[in-house]
C-alpha cells in the first residue's frame, strides 16, 4: 500500500506568498532609503522652481487602474508599466513554477487514470506496467495527483491575482506622500456626551 503521500503542490502557495511578501519588503526598503537622504543633500539636488505648465507634457503619473488592467491582461505588464522591471522576473518564475507543476501532475494523473480504467474494464487485453501496485494503490495514486492538480490550479489563480494586486498597490504608492513633512499629533477631545477621548490629527508641516 502507498501511504504518507507528500502534498508538495502546497509549496506553490507558499511560493506565491513569499514572492508577494518579498515585493512589499523591497518596496518598503526603497521608500526608507529615499527618506534617509539628508535635507542638505536634497536641497543641493533640487532645481530652481518652474511654473507648473512647464514640462507638463513630460510628466507621466502612474495610474493604478491601468497598472492593474495591464497585469490582468498579461502578468508582468503592470510591473513594466510601473517601471519595476525586476519584478517581471519574479512573476515569470512564479508562472513557470505553476505551469511546470500543472503539466507534471496532469500527466501523472492521466497515467494512473488510464491504468485504473484498464484494471476495471474486465478486458484481459488491457495491461499496464504497474505490476507492483494493486487496484487500490492505483486508485489512491490517481486521486492523489488529481488533488495535486487542484492545488496547482488554486496556486496559479492566487499568483495571478497577487500579480494584479502588486501592480495596483505599487502604482498607488508611487503617488502616496511618504515625506517627513507629515506628522501625527494626539490631542484630547470631547464628544457630544462630554466624554473625554483622544483625537488623532494628521498634519503636513511647511518646509522652511
Amino acid at each position: 500500500m502507498i501511504s504518507n503521500q507528500k502534498k508538495y503542490p502546497l509549496f506553490l502557495i507558499f511560493l506565491c506568498c513569499f514572492l508577494f511578501y518579498f515585493n512589499l519588503q523591497s518596496f518598503a526598503q526603497e521608500e526608507a532609503d529615499d527618506m534617509d537622504e539628508s535635507p542638505s543633500k536634497t536641497a543641493k539636488n533640487q532645481l530652481p522652481p518652474f511654473h507648473d505648465s512647464i514640462f507638463k507634457f513630460n510628466v507621466r503619473l502612474s495610474n493604478p487602474k491601468k497598472a492593474g488592467l495591464y497585469s490582468a491582461l498579461l502578468p508582468g505588464l503592470g510591473q513594466a508599466y510601473n517601471k519595476q522591471y525586476w519584478k517581471i522576473s519574479l512573476v515569470a518564475v512564479a508562472g513557470g513554477a505553476v505551469t511546470g507543476f500543472l503539466i507534471f501532475n496532469t500527466k501523472k494523473y492521466n497515467t494512473y487514470q488510464q491504468a485504473y480504467l484498464g484494471r476495471i474494464d474486465n478486458d484481459p487485453n488491457t495491461t499496464d506496467t504497474f505490476y507492483n501496485y494493486d487496484l487500490s494503490d492505483i486508485d489512491l495514486l490517481r486521486k492523489t495527483y488529481r488533488t495535486y492538480v487542484q492545488y496547482t490550479v488554486i496556486a496559479g489563480v492566487a499568483c495571478y491575482f497577487l500579480n494584479i494586486l502588486d501592480a495596483f498597490t505599487a502604482s498607488h504608492m508611487k503617488t502616496f506622500d511618504m515625506s517627513k513633512n507629515i506628522s501625527f499629533r494626539f490631542s484630547p477631545a470631547f464628544d457630544t456626551r462630554k466624554q473625554v477621548g483622544l483625537k488623532l490629527t494628521i498634519a503636513k508641516n511647511k518646509i522652511e
